[in-house]
């Protein structure tokens, strides 16, 4: 996903000494082993880049570590990472990913297998780190490439429910808690002057799509790369995801998560089921003709359970790291719970169970939000990254927009993927 903006908040509840030593430098550990030591960190400019620079010194007191970070927005920082990995000049001993990219970066050898690391008791401080402390899916977000750990990560959003609950309660519909809930509510508020349901029809839509197959009991591929997207659970998967298709805006295989965004801010929707981040953007006063109507609820369910889409940002320690021990210090610190509890006092929510539970934290999202998206996120899953993820989205991608637009059965439209990823995959 890109760029998003969260939700913020100012008052004491965000203030805290600049030098303060944390809970977590308190355990015992020797974050002084290695004082005197530089490291450079790159980051994309992004909300969680925005959270955590301001505490960057506090680190360097607490370990002595010198911290050189540089910043670059999204395309260009994406685009300059992979240069200068393929170009041998590359800088940075820590970094920040996206899982998508961990195949291709471990098959180069451009990140460190840190599970050496997480082992170490000398270079962490296991009983405070607490791995079990991260949801299922961030933990597998760890080892998305198949051969090590490489990364960990920083950011959480999940497929959830979000629904104008003025709209609902004046059609006397209940929140939608199954696919054949969400069907028929859509299908009672679809009425000329409104959608029931505004969805992702165009590049991206493997993205919400991956969370209605694994909720249905499907899947895109096995653990050894073969094909199963045109499995009867995927395909009945597709015929879910077309039917409430049907109850969208024209122009839905146009659709995205913007102009999901745009039509709720407007009212021409009423329900979407996708990305938690958007919802902040129905909060803003100054955008948004529907502060105060909307509600959120967790991700509905198919005949397997509720397994909405899950992402991640995530960071990771270069193989050429000059100081890659110093460089893991500031990853265990960052990606910390008394971190990442204070990243979530700044609007930005992050893998760890714990960061969802700190004191003040309702002051910054509606309680109803948090329950909403916790919960999501305890069954949530992340599609299978591979070397060649992106390449197999394009033919499902389009076949996806085919079925939406009538122009093939949710069954044909699979069977001719089938056939496409399994040369791909050969």
């Amino acid at each position: 996903m890109k760029r998003r903006q969260f939700l913020t908040t100012s008052g004491a509840v965000l203030a805290a000494p600049l030098l303060m030593r944390t809970a977590y430098a308190q355990s015992g550990f020797d974050w002084k082993q290695q004082s005197g030591k530089t490291i450079n960190v790159g980051m994309s400019r992004h909300p969680w880049q925005e959270a955590i620079e301001p505490m960057i010194p506090e680190f360097e007191e607490m370990t002595g570590i010198t911290v050189k970070l540089s910043k670059l927005p999204e395309q260009q920082y994406l685009t300059k990472t992979v240069a200068d990995l393929t170009g041998g000049t590359f800088g940075q001993d820590v970094f920040m990913t996206q899982y998508y990219d961990s195949p291709s970066y471990q098959q180069k050898g451009w990140t460190k297998d840190i599970g050496p690391l997480l082992d170490n008791a000398k270079l962490t401080d296991k009983a405070t780190y607490d791995w079990e402390d991260f949801f299922p899916a961030a933990r597998d977000v760890s080892k998305i490439g198949g051969k090590y750990a490489d990364r960990i990560a920083i950011t959480s959003e999940a497929q959830t429910l979000v629904y104008r609950a003025d709209v609902l309660k004046e059609k006397g519909i209940a929140v939608p808690k199954t696919f054949d809930d969400l069907a028929a509510a859509a299908a009672k508020i679809t009425d000329g002057s409104m959608y029931g349901m505004t969805m992702r029809g165009g590049a991206a839509n493997w993205w919400p799509f991956y969370g209605f197959v694994k909720s249905f009991g499907g899947e895109y591929v096995t653990r050894d790369l073969k094909s199963v997207v045109n499995s009867k659970e995927s395909k009945a998967a597709l015929s879910s995801y077309v039917k409430l298709a049907s109850f969208c805006p024209p122009g839905i295989t146009n659709s995205d998560w913007d102009e999901i965004n745009t039509a709720m801010l407007s009212g021409q929707a009423a329900m979407f089921l996708d990305s938690s981040v958007i919802y902040s953007r129905l909060q803003d006063k100054e955008a948004s003709t529907v502060v105060g109507k909307v509600g959120v609820a967790p991700m509905v369910a198919g005949p397997a359970g509720a397994h909405g889409q899950a992402h991640f940002w995530t960071i990771s320690l270069a193989n050429s790291a000059s100081e890659p021990e110093a460089g893991w210090l500031f990853m265990q610190w960052a990606t910390s719970k008394d971190i990442q509890g204070k990243i979530a006092l700044k609007g930005v929510l992050g893998p760890r169970s714990s960061a969802w539970e700190v004191p003040g934290l309702t002051k910054v999202f509606p309680d109803e939000f948090l329950k909403a998206v916790q919960t999501s996120l305890k069954t949530a899953v992340i599609s299978p990254a591979n070397l060649k993820f992106f390449e197999l989205m394009d033919p499902l991608r389009a076949q996806v927009q085919e079925a939406i637009l009538g122009n093939a059965s949710p069954s044909d439209a699979l069977d001719k993927v089938q056939v496409e990823w399994e040369k791909i995959l050969a």
